[in-house]
């Protein structure tokens, strides 16, 4: 099937915001509190969208067997997500998905076992949900078209413009970590002669530095995040800063203790 632009267009936005419901719900009861997913401010995964396109569109010759259309998404959907992974560590210094648990991953972006998921998803798509999806795109007037792809263009080019003062955020709080926990080692240093009570005492201070971090940060004024940044930092799991590792750890960190009962110290 042919697909015109302003088709195209509304296909993307409505899997995009599928992508978007069903990974907030997931995700939302996975972690017992309200996540809102999404790398762009909207209630929209682009990841999705753009995917769901390009394998509706590359499909087309093998839509009319069932395991050549397995195959093939399978392996389109896999290249996808490679590249778009790729394409975050690389421009955005982060990783928002890592399948390292995965046996037989390749750098943690793709697994067999996950893009088996995506073959047998993206039967199903192509099969039982495209056509009543076409159904309600040939019903939408074409001149909405252009008014998602301002929408959804001005939200990418916002996100894009803010991940450099995010880095940089990101960076300078690094670097107050590491100043905090040099200063916590010298006093270590100066308190204790052993080498085995100094890597004790240090531990014990390093975990509680790490369950008040909230509390340093507060006292000390450091605000680096603004809202959206502190909510891609918080609702993604696997969340991880390339170059500022202690970061990355802390926000596990403080994500942990926050889901530890009061109770439990």
């Amino acid at each position: 099937m042919f697909y015109s632009f302003p088709e195209l267009v509304f296909l993307f936005f409505i899997y995009s915001f599928i992508g978007w419901l069903w990974e907030t719900v997931y995700c939302s009861i996975l972690d017992r509190h309200f996540v809102y997913r999404g790398f762009l401010f909207g209630p929209y995964c682009p990841v999705y969208g753009f995917a769901v396109t390009t394998v509706l569109i590359f499909t087309q010759p093998f839509q009319a067997n069932l395991l050549s259309l397995f195959l093939s998404g399978m392996v389109i959907a896999t290249v996808f997500e490679y590249l778009a992974g790729w394409f975050l560590e690389t421009f955005f210094h982060m990783i928002l998905w890592d399948y390292s648990h995965e046996k037989g991953n390749i750098k943690g972006r793709i697994a067999p076992r996950i893009s088996l998921f995506w073959g047998l998803a993206i039967l199903i798509l192509v099969k039982w949900i495209q056509p009543y999806i076409m159904t309600v795109v040939l019903k939408i007037p074409s001149y909405w078209a252009f008014l998602i792809m301002v929408v959804m263009l001005a939200d990418l080019v916002w996100t894009v413009v803010d991940t450099v003062p995010f880095h940089k955020a990101a960076l300078s709080l690094e670097n107050k970590i590491r100043d905090e926990q040099n200063r916590m080692q010298e006093n270590v240093r100066q308190e204790v002669d052993g080498l085995a009570q100094q890597a004790e005492l240090f531990s014990q201070r390093l975990e509680k530095f790490r369950r008040h971090a909230e509390d340093f940060l507060q006292e000390k004024n450091i605000k680096p995040f603004h809202f959206n940044q502190r909510r891609l930092m918080k609702n993604y799991s696997q969340f991880k800063g390339i170059d500022v590792p202690f970061v990355t750890e802390l926000r596990k960190q403080m994500a942990h203790f926050r889901k530890t009962p009061k109770n439990k110290k």
